[in-house]
């Protein structure tokens, strides 16, 4: 995606922070999930840049849109998944960056609820690339325009997309230097 500043971002992307429980929402699968639901599906509740949290459960189940009540339906089943892939610490933020990667196996979701995907107001386009695409992924990874955060967070979900994605993946190669 393109972010306000016009670089390449990778989406969600968030601010990590507790929004009403400080226990349960201090997870980091819950600032991806809550950015999820904001960024990808627009739910504009949960934008914590909005003013106050007016629910005492953001995330409880019946606030839920159908693309994410049926992603939480199937939590740790084989139909999705989330993971880290990394975490570095951005020098020139100091920032500390944690790259994760969403998975949506099932195609049924994405039959169901593809369409419902879309960019939320922080963004000024969206592009959708496949995993098949191999001479796509190779030239978006040389483009020019990418945050240094964005950079790190699509590379590193790549590494990790062709290390598990199978048949459907045709990732270029991503080598670590160490």
């Amino acid at each position: 995606m393109l972010n306000a500043n016009r670089r390449l971002a990778v989406i969600p992307k968030a601010f990590h922070g507790p929004m009403a429980d400080y226990g349960e929402d201090a997870r980091f699968s819950a600032t991806v999930e809550r950015e999820m639901e904001e960024e990808l599906f627009g739910r504009t509740d949960v934008d914590s840049t909005a003013g106050e949290q007016l629910h005492a459960d953001p995330m409880h189940p019946s606030l839920l849109p159908d693309p994410m009540r049926w992603l939480m339906d199937r939590q740790g089943s084989d139909a999705w998944r989330m993971e880290s892939t990394t975490v570095g610490i951005n020098l020139v933020s100091g920032n500390y960056e944690f790259a994760n990667l969403i998975v949506i196996d099932d195609e049924e979701w994405w039959v169901k609820y593809g369409g419902h995907v879309r960019a939320n107001w922080e963004s000024s386009g969206l592009h959708r690339y496949s995993s098949l695409d191999t001479a796509r992924l190779e030239s978006l990874a040389l483009d020019s325009r990418w945050s240094n955060e964005g950079f790190f967070a699509f590379t590193q979900g790549c590494r990790r997309l062709a290390e598990i994605g199978g048949q459907r993946v045709r990732i270029p190669s991503i080598e670590l230097e160490s």
